[in-house]
């Protein structure tokens, strides 16, 4: 693998980082490979919507099949989705990159974030070549009109 192809994080955001990144951001798209070596699901999607709120059943359901729908995601399994701790880093990308802390990762108190309510799961997608045949990560921030 290349160096130049591996993200090391230069700085964490702190919570007024954090505020100010997320101005006008209505969600965010991050795709990498899975670690599990099934090739019908080679890409771990997590979608981060700019809200602090949980949402209803009904309605996480429609959000969801709308951005399955748009990133014409298929075979997906081991989903999780709720309110999570988000942290973001700064690496040499333009925007910073979220991250899913698990567990008590967030509890440590060493890395300030927010809540987010997240899809985290594993799926596979015409698009997100560079997931699949080089192993790389990405995301993408959408932001409000």
């Amino acid at each position: 693998m290349d160096p130049k192809d591996v993200l090391f994080t230069r700085k964490w955001l702190n919570r007024k980082e954090i505020d100010k990144n997320l101005k006008g951001v209505e969600y965010i798209v991050m795709a990498g490979p899975t670690l599990d070596q099934d090739p019908s699901t080679p890409i771990h999607f997590t979608i981060y919507l700019n809200t602090q709120e949980n949402l209803p059943d009904d309605v996480v359901e429609q959000v969801f099949n709308k951005f399955a729908a748009e990133y014409k995601i298929v075979k997906i399994r081991d989903m999780v989705s709720g309110l999570y701790p988000v942290a973001f880093s700064l690496n040499d990308r333009d925007t910073a990159m979220p991250m899913f802390l698990m567990g008590d990762s967030a509890k440590s108190g060493d890395i300030e974030y927010t809540q987010m309510y997240l899809f985290d799961f594993e799926g596979n997608a015409k698009g997100f070549t560079e997931c699949k045949t080089e192993s790389k990560t990405g995301w993408t921030y959408s932001y409000n009109e």
